[in-house]
């Protein structure tokens, strides 16, 4: 699926936002986009750190309500937004081959650095978030926003888990059929 096509009617909410912020990050200021100054902004933040105003621009303008309404929700979704400037311009690519373990393992991602991100909490989890999205921008690839996101975004121990393990499931099998 191209990067810029909408999600379909029966999308849900996250799938919507993640596209909304792709778009954002991919166009030019004078095309509706994000400038230069606000991605630079958006790449900058660090977890404990000051939050931009760009940031609070956008949680406030296109993301749910739902989300944001706990501190911790919001700093993931700082985080999110971070990881998706790293990217930029090319933040979010839906599809299996781009599913984060999988294209993790396909770009070369060393096994260390994998179980760090899928294993740390805190500011090295968003630490890890991070250099994985600044990672991927070098070797010029893309992920699926759609299923890394949730991993960002779990509060529970029980979601973040789940969404680890199918994570690691990826990058596993794909390492193993190279």
């Amino acid at each position: 699926m191209n990067t810029m096509e909408p999600p379909d009617t029966t999308s849900n909410p996250l799938e919507k936002i993640i596209h909304t912020l792709a778009v954002l990050m991919s166009r030019e200021a004078y095309e509706g986009g994000l400038s230069s100054g606000e991605l630079a902004e958006l790449r900058r933040w660090r977890y404990g750190g000051t939050v931009p105003a760009t940031a609070w621009r956008l949680v406030a303008r296109h993301i749910d309500s739902e989300a944001k309404m706990r501190p911790e929700g919001e700093d993931r979704w700082f985080a999110v937004l971070n990881g998706m400037a790293q990217m930029a311009p090319h933040p979010h690519q839906q599809g299996f081959d781009v599913a984060p373990g999988r294209i993790l393992a396909a770009q070369g991602y060393s096994e260390n650095r994998f179980l760090k991100l899928i294993e740390s909490q805190d500011q090295a989890f968003f630490d890890a978030v991070a250099r994985t999205c600044r990672f991927l921008r070098a070797k010029g690839a893309t992920m699926d926003w759609n299923r890394f996101a949730p991993l960002v975004l779990a509060q529970n121990p029980q979601s973040a888990h789940r969404h680890r393990r199918a994570m690691a499931r990826d990058y596993f099998t794909h390492k193993s059929q190279q």
